[in-house]
């Protein structure tokens, strides 16, 4: 279980940073497609919101403890923090994909862990959370095809 309570730390600070990251190229975009992306990536926040709140309470249901002060977080966190600097949407895009991909790879690890331990229910929420970045990179591709 222990392991299990790693790979979920590690989401949970993740997507701490990304939560906030989002806000800043929801605030910092600008370009052609600007309403868009500026909605876009408000879903992309709110979503993120959801998850980490669903996977925190997960956590402590199993008696783990979910990181939850910032210097926590950014001690653990892979997902690198952004500047407060404007860009195109565009490029954007790219910044919130290649994040995606990443937080892809990590829902199949805390799944695979959750399956080593017959933990169903924090399966059925990666799986949730795979089919999620699945879909959103399939747009995400799309749009910089």
């Amino acid at each position: 279980m222990a392991n299990l309570e790693m790979k979920l730390n590690q989401y949970v600070a993740d997507l701490t940073v990304m939560y906030t990251k989002l806000h800043n190229v929801h605030w910092y975009v600008v370009g052609k497609q600007f309403h868009r992306m500026h909605e876009l990536f408000e879903n992309y926040y709110d979503k993120v919101t959801e998850d980490l709140d669903e996977v925190a309470e997960r956590m402590l249901q199993l008696g783990f403890k979910p990181v939850g002060s910032l210097k926590g977080v950014l001690e653990m966190a892979k997902i690198e923090e952004r500047n407060e600097s404007y860009g195109k949407d565009l490029e954007f895009v790219e910044v919130v994909k290649k994040d995606f991909e990443y937080l892809l790879k990590l829902t199949l690890e805390v799944k695979e862990e959750a399956e080593k331990v017959g933990d169903d229910p924090t399966v059925d929420i990666m799986n949730e959370c795979t089919a999620y970045y699945q879909k959103e990179l399939w747009m995400l591709n799309s749009t910089l095809a």
